[in-house]
């Protein structure tokens, strides 16, 4: 118990917002949803494709014997941000905001194992931030962060569902923290919201109809997905931002979640005249950015397409010759939309 106390308030003193425990165990529980989804087709092929290695912690660390989460906030209220908004613009989600969060709580695990290195010289362990094959969303339900919402967010009574996840799997043994039971209001809100539809009765889920799916994916978008898009270039918040849960919570503590060098409305002109090394100095450090410059042009060209303004057609005229066939289609498009042709 010691120990626990002891890492508890040091993951405080490091501006870690949440932090539970939970034996290293198979969650078995988990098979019949997976598998159910997998049937379906409706997982996004951005997750482990092996199912094992989702439930059962021991096949990613076999001396595993408790995990360690941790939630990091990042709700931001944007009426204290710059209000510059460029004539042509793209909106990131609040996910991209900032830093990296696979980089800020890669950080923050990190010093957390070097600080217990310093209790537990024995110590072995293996941090994840959003990359592990485990399900993170549950570990964390499962040491008490939050609890399931509709729209299978997980919600702190803090935070709301604005917060990011880690975890790491340790070689010692850590008194385990319980569920909290589940609070969702059940308005049905972010159902009715969601604008692909994504969200189903009863907490299901197809990923492939989610927009944040939509903007990342590299095949073929249809003529109502790019619709849908509006003039997103990553990550959709609609179902966070309707939930009455959402309401009236504590901000992010850290400032690494305040946009500063990339504003999350993000000028659409200098990001398709960007040069692979302008966009790696500019995306590296985004959490946006590991898709890559060709999709988030490609997102940035249908958002034109969407606003309708007719100060895109110079700009998009000029992509007509783009060497990327793609691109070029995408383009097209997008000058036939606003001559009112879709």
């Amino acid at each position: 118990m010691q120990l626990k106390t002891e890492i508890t308030a040091y993951a405080k003193a490091i501006g870690i917002d949440l932090i539970g425990f939970i034996k290293a165990e198979p969650f078995n529980e988990l098979r019949p949803i997976l598998e159910d989804r997998k049937n379906k087709g409706h997982l996004s092929g951005f997750e482990e494709a092996d199912i094992e290695l989702r439930i059962n912690p021991l096949k990613t660390m076999e001396n595993a014997k408790s995990i360690i989460v941790i939630g990091q906030a990042y709700y931001i209220d944007d009426t204290r941000l710059s209000n510059e908004e460029p004539q042509l613009y793209g909106e990131l989600a609040r996910t991209a905001w900032g830093r990296d969060y696979h980089i800020v709580l890669k950080e923050k695990l990190e010093a957390l194992g070097k600080y217990i290195e310093g209790l537990e010289p024995k110590l072995e362990y293996k941090a994840f931030a959003d990359t592990g094959p485990l399900v993170d969303r549950y570990l964390a339900y499962r040491a008490g962060l939050g609890w399931y919402g509709y729209n299978n967010a997980l919600i702190n009574k803090d935070y709301g569902s604005w917060f990011f996840i880690g975890y790491m799997l340790t070689n010692i043994e850590i008194e385990g923290d319980a569920p909290l039971e589940d609070k969702c209001m059940g308005c049905r809100g972010c159902i009715e919201a969601c604008p692909g539809k994504a969200l189903e009765e009863g907490q299901g889920f197809n990923a492939k109809k989610c927009l944040s799916y939509l903007l990342q994916t590299k095949e073929e978008l249809t003529e109502e997905e790019r619709i849908k898009l509006g003039n997103r270039l990553y990550g959709c918040d609609i179902c966070q931002q309707v939930c009455p849960h959402n309401k009236g919570i504590k901000e992010a503590t850290s400032e690494d979640f305040v946009p500063k060098e990339l504003l999350y409305k993000v000028n659409i002109e200098e990001l398709l005249k960007l040069t692979n090394k302008e966009f790696q100095k500019l995306f590296s450090t985004n959490a946006s950015g590991w898709r890559g410059k060709k999709i988030l042009q490609r997102n940035a060209i249908i958002a034109l397409g969407n606003l309708k303004d007719k100060r895109a057609i110079p700009l998009l005229q000029t992509l007509l010759e783009d060497p990327r066939e793609d691109i070029r289609a995408y383009a097209r498009w997008a000058l036939e939309r606003i001559a009112g042709k879709w």
